[in-house]
């Protein structure tokens, strides 16, 4: 091959690639007008998302047109409506001056539910379908209250209240007046039916000093029956219809006692036992004062007292310290006779309103047989009399340093 044909080969095949080349780029710039364009286009088709959707209502409709969703503003804040399929309005959340508020209804139009915020906290309602409420618990100042109300109407049926200090509960009848009240506070528990009355009729539960206590009460509310806990153990108390105690049954010191009053709740009679002696019994005038009595003394011989309207004694009948028993009479607070038993035999005294003896008679100590003896205000003897050995009876000087003897012939 000649060197011009040769040059024009090379020249050909350099032509060929500078074409090829030239198609390559078309085919590029092409998809990238188009890339381009593609982008172009979905930029001006898609708007820019917006970061704050502002309006006054906004309501959300149904297939129909109609209303299923409200979104709007009122006085006292936003409102959230939304409508049942029927059209009824169900529900309602919105803003009130104290707080949330949030409404239910039936598809009757009645309201059945509501929780809102008051000025105490919260409230939950439960009505029923005439819109009347049937509960309520609601939040108070330092506690709560939950009331049931009765059907047909708004009286509370029953209500629970707690606060700081206690907690309550309340069963009223079906007139509205109470039938139950019960609670518990620091210083215990209590259960109390009440009456038609209105007056308490049952108490069961703590009295003052936090002890156990039982009680029933007649219609009008007086107290007839009563038990409770005293420092020394239980008592129990029975009453009359205007609430004089009639009867009184408690432990003491010494053990039971048990006590039946008059009418008037003073008279009657006790019977019970002392701490280290024994039993007494013991029978009262309309004063309350004791007109006789029985009870063990200190040496645990028995002792009988009869005693004036006053209270004084009048005659006491015991067994005297010798083992022996005693009858004494007084006038006031003076012993004027005494009839007892001595290491010899029975004794008779007769003393004046001094306490002094001045008669004195019964076994004689000194010699045998009986004794008879006269003193004087002071208590010295001036007549003396005895059976035994030889029988004598003498008289002395009031001062005692003389004596005659009288004689038998």
């Amino acid at each position: 091959m000649t060197p011009i044909e040769t040059r024009l080969e090379q020249l050909e095949q350099q032509l060929q690639l500078i074409t090829c080349q030239g198609r390559r780029e078309r085919r590029i710039g092409l998809a990238c007008a188009l890339v381009l364009g593609s982008a172009a286009l979905v930029g001006f088709t898609r708007a820019p998302q917006p970061e704050v959707i502002q309006a006054s209502r906004i309501e959300i409709l149904d297939a129909q047109g109609k209303i299923s969703c409200l979104l709007s503003s009122t006085p006292t804040g936003g409102q959230l409506d939304v409508w049942a399929k029927g059209g009824a309005n169900i529900a309602r959340l919105s803003s009130s001056e104290s707080g949330g508020d949030l409404a239910l209804w039936n598809s009757a139009g009645k309201p059945v539910a509501g929780i809102f915020a008051n000025s105490t906290g919260g409230r939950v309602e439960v009505t029923r379908g005439d819109g009347k409420i049937a509960a309520f618990l609601e939040a108070t100042k330092d506690g709560s209250d939950f009331v049931l109300t009765r059907s047909g109407s708004e009286d509370t049926a029953m209500q629970f209240s707690v606060n700081a200090a206690r907690t309550e509960g309340m069963v009223n009848r079906a007139n509205g007046k109470q039938a139950l009240r019960f609670g518990a506070s620091d210083k215990g528990a209590a259960f109390s039916v009440v009456g038609d009355s209105e007056k308490e009729i049952a108490y069961v539960g703590c009295d003052a000093k936090s002890a156990g206590m039982f009680r029933i009460a007649g219609t009008n509310g007086t107290t007839a029956v009563e038990c409770g806990v005293n420092m020394n153990g239980g008592e129990f108390r029975l009453a009359e219809t205007n609430g004089t105690t009639a009867v009184e049954c408690a432990i003491n010191d010494g053990g039971g006692e048990l006590v039946v009053h008059e009418t008037n709740g003073a008279g009657g009679c006790i019977f019970g036992n002392t701490a280290s002696r024994g039993g007494f019994a013991e029978i009262r005038n309309h004063d309350g004062k004791a007109a006789i009595s029985f009870e063990v003394q200190e040496n645990l011989g028995g002792r009988t007292t009869v005693r004036t309207s006053t209270g004084q004694i009048a005659a006491l009948m015991d067994q005297g310290k010798e083992e022996s028993g005693t009858v004494q009479i007084y006038a006031g607070a003076t012993r004027v006779a005494a009839l007892g038993g001595g290491t010899t035999g029975g004794l008779l005294n007769l003393f004046n309103m001094k306490g002094k003896a001045v008669v004195v008679a019964g076994a004689a100590s000194d010699a045998e047989g009986g004794l008879f003896s006269l003193r004087n205000n002071s208590g010295q003897q001036t007549v003396r009399a005895v059976a035994d050995p030889n029988g004598e009876v003498a008289s002395y000087s009031n001062d005692g340093t003389s004596k005659r003897v009288l004689m038998a012939p």
